[in-house]
């Protein structure tokens, strides 16, 4: 009885121990479904906000740390001729940058920043016209489109560095050998031999290689550790290339598909040694993770894979940097076709070589505008623009300088036709004083004149585009128009496109010679100030600042003498008190 008893006692637990068993398995095989089908619904829903997006704008609305994290990429490959610091804040690019981004991924987002700091000077090789083709291809179709999104999503971003940042950290580490791991796997496995051979020797030293593999382990894993993310995004661009190679995209597209074959092959090593090292930084806290970490530390198997991986890394910098742009590329052309449909209206440049040549422009707006005023310029010189404050000049300075970027980068211009050159690009617009240096407002604006001054003068074959807003503004009357005659005339030369917006209309008749003259002008009627926001010929000849400060409520007697005084300079050339 009693073994009956206890046999029974037995089954039951045992088949307790199965009921537990088979418990746990279901809710942890509910627990894999559940997500699995949750991702599914995520992924299903995010494509079909990626439908939904194209045609319109996206609000993207980045920080000034995330900014400068994105532009790290730029700023490891920047040039001569890209557009500089002072000309990218004047014309707010920060803002366009962000009208124009519809990328999935950091190595999107930063290549298509690195695309608007980087104008095209010529176009020899033909990777405008092959651009244009895949821009097209994306556009055209949908499901390729949206696919390549998901992708990408799956991507992702870096966090709070650039993958340029991470790539000159690992570089710091430089190349690592395996050779002492190894050591202690040997140190380590002929201790525990000799147990078998002399116990009492054989234990301590088991003991002591032990606590020195641990040891050794601890400090190369401190060092690995913050590098594993790199390898992370590595590794998920390698599966992003590998997952858009198997896409079925048309011909159009198989360039394109073969470049990043190639480079994917120079990797199969790295994916071979990916698994173990990710983990590197995750834990679950399960009994067999435990187990597996104290194997890790006895045999150091996941550092000796990291220390191949970095090897690899370290000697394909170059490929990598390419998978970078290839992935990068692919994000930002289809972020452009985004950009594209929810313009009301583009066109593709028209762009030549050449150190002179028309300028047109025709019904442009500035991307970045709601319900914008479309203007037009036809220029095979520079030009002058006059009117009163908030009339549209600088809008009008802002448009065509954006315009401008926008054909030489992204091969997309915000009007129905551009026709021009491969323009060197430079303004001097909003500048302001330089507090860190203690420079006044006048300092720092001759400083950025003189730097267009030397752009000027340099030997290119490409002409100058540049862009000035209220010239020498911080100093007095004589000596502003004087010197600002002097620089504009200095800026009518062959080869140069100057735009200069100013209120001193004694700048009109100096250099009528050299410059074309327009305006923007506006109406009081009834108390208001109405702004067409139309570029129009000539010089302005309405004197509405006067008029403004009788809207505001200044006194008759003051405004009076102030339409006076005007009148006599315009009549005579000279100031009556």
């Amino acid at each position: 009885m009693a073994s009956d008893r206890k046999t029974y006692r037995e089954g039951k637990e045992f088949m307790e121990m199965l009921i537990l068993l088979v418990l746990l398995f279901a809710v942890f095989l509910y627990v894999m479904i559940r997500g699995a089908a949750e991702e599914k619904k995520r992924k299903k829903k995010y494509r079909s906000q990626l439908k939904e997006l194209y045609g319109t704008f996206r609000k993207n609305d980045y920080s000034p740390a995330e900014i400068d994290r994105i532009s790290r990429y730029y700023r490891h490959r920047q040039q001569k001729d890209d557009i500089d610091d002072i000309t990218w804040n004047d014309l707010g690019m920060d803002a366009v940058f962000s009208r124009v981004n519809f990328t999935q991924s950091s190595s999107g987002e930063e290549y298509l920043y690195d695309m608007l700091r980087h104008p095209k000077m010529a176009d020899g090789d033909g990777k405008a016209a092959v651009m244009e083709t895949h821009i097209c291809y994306m556009m055209e179709h949908e499901k390729d489109r949206l696919d390549t999104m998901m992708r990408l999503d799956a991507l992702g971003y870096t966090g709070q560095y650039s993958l340029s940042d991470y790539m000159d950290y690992l570089g710091e580490l430089g190349v690592r050998s395996n050779k002492v791991h190894y050591g202690c796997i040997i140190l380590l496995l002929a201790s525990i031999a000799l147990v078998f051979v002399r116990t009492s020797l054989g234990v301590p030293l088991v003991i002591a290689a032990a606590c020195v593999n641990i040891v050794i382990y601890m400090k190369e894993k401190g060092v690995a550790a913050p590098y594993v993310t790199t390898f992370s995004y590595i590794m998920r661009m390698i599966r992003c290339a590998d997952d858009m190679i198997k896409l079925d995209y048309g011909t159009e597209m198989q360039g394109y598909v073969t470049g990043l074959k190639e480079k994917k092959s120079k990797f199969r090593d790295f994916e071979k040694n990916s698994g173990m090292v990710l983990k590197m930084n995750s834990a679950t806290g399960s009994i067999g993770e435990l187990l597996f970490d104290y194997i890790k530390m006895l045999t150091h198997i996941d550092i000796i894979r990291f220390n191949k991986m970095l090897n690899i890394v370290q000697k394909n910098r170059q490929e990598i940097s390419e998978l970078v742009e290839d992935i990068g590329y692919i994000d930002a052309v289809i972020s452009i076709g985004y950009f594209r449909a929810a313009l009301p209206y583009y066109c593709v440049p028209q762009l030549t070589s050449g150190r002179c040549g028309q300028f047109v422009i025709t019904e442009g707006f500035h991307p970045c505008i709601d319900n914008p005023v479309a203007n037009s310029l036809s220029q095979n010189r520079g030009m002058i623009i006059t009117g009163s404050n908030a009339s549209g000049k600088s809008t009008f300075l802002k448009m065509t300088a954006v315009n401008a970027i926008l054909a030489q980068t992204i091969h997309t211009c915000a009007a129905k036709a551009y026709v021009g050159n491969y323009y060197r690009i430079y303004s001097s617009m909003a500048l302001r004083d330089d507090l860190d240096n203690g420079e006044s407002y006048y300092i720092v604006e001759i400083k950025a004149l003189k730097r267009i001054m030397d752009a000027a003068a340099a030997d290119s074959q490409n002409p100058l585009l540049c862009f000035v807003d209220e010239v020498l503004r911080g100093t007095n009357t004589v000596e502003r128009i004087a010197a600002s005659a002097q620089i504009l005339e200095k800026l009518s030369e062959t080869g140069i496109y100057c735009f200069a917006a100013t209120h001193d209309i004694e700048l009109t008749h100096l250099l009528a010679r050299r410059y074309d003259n327009c305006h923007f002008e506006e109406e009081v009627k009834a108390g208001d100030v109405l702004f067409s926001y139309r570029l129009l010929g000539g010089r302005a000849h309405t004197r509405n600042a006067i008029k403004l400060l009788e809207i505001i409520g200044f006194s008759k007697d003051i405004i009076q003498k102030a339409d006076d005084m005007a009148g006599e300079f315009l009549r005579n050339g000279e100031w009556k008190g």
